[in-house]
């Protein structure tokens, strides 16, 4: 029984392409990330203004 099992496995170097589509695919999801909060963060902004604003007519 010298019969010798090879396990391949494949290290896949990476090379520009491939890290440079890794690198386009984390900037977009960070860009769609950021754009959701930033979205959410001026909405808030608007009410609390909104809400500011109707306060302050009120005291006047």
């Amino acid at each position: 029984m010298s019969e010798h099992q090879h396990h391949h496995h494949h290290h896949h170097k990476e090379d520009d392409a491939t890290r440079f589509k890794r690198r386009s695919l984390m900037s977009l999801h960070r860009r769609k990330v950021i754009k959701k909060y930033a979205f959410w963060a001026l909405c808030i902004i608007a009410v609390l203004m909104g809400i500011a604003t109707i306060v302050v007519y009120r005291l006047t």
